[in-house]
């Protein structure tokens, strides 16, 4: 199995378990279509060890408000606006805390950086290896995009 279909699978697999564990949302399945809009709310996440990169999670305005609603049930649509980078960005940390777990079994190990926001840490992708998936669910759609290159030097 080659190193994209070895991460794609991480990623299905750390986003289900967060979504079906975390979330009870058992609607999640992948989408062959991107989900987000310019106006996405956008959480990276850098990684580093034996593989670098970073992970970009693009939450449309309408998911992240369902999901910060899910998160603080009681809030009104002012609070939820207020509160929607950090809803994205504990996603963003359990999504990457779990993909980082899984990677464990294929014998990576990665250290990951705290969520930025709107921010995009890499400027140059066209040095790394990419994997875009998007997901449906109860929530709406969202898009994960992982940017990697494999360090030798690192174990």
């Amino acid at each position: 199995m080659n190193n994209y279909n070895r991460y794609y699978r991480c990623i299905v697999k750390s986003v289900n378990h967060i979504f079906h564990n975390f979330l009870q949302d058992d609607s999640i399945e992948e989408a062959f279509e991107s989900q987000s809009t310019k106006k996405s709310q956008m959480v990276s996440i850098e990684i580093d060890g034996t593989i670098s990169g970073e992970l970009i999670l693009n939450f449309p305005i309408k998911t992240i408000n369902l999901l910060t609603k899910r998160f603080i049930p009681n809030a009104n649509s002012r609070s939820t606006k207020k509160q929607r980078a950090d809803v994205a960005g504990e996603l963003a940390n359990m999504i990457t805390s779990s993909f980082a777990n899984q990677l464990q079994f294929i014998k990576h190990d990665i250290h990951i950086s705290a969520p930025e926001f709107d921010d995009d840490p890499i400027q140059v992708k066209a040095l790394y290896e990419n994997v875009n998936v998007s997901f449906t669910s109860r929530f709406g759609g969202f898009d994960l995009d992982l940017y990697y290159k494999k360090n030798k030097h690192k174990t």
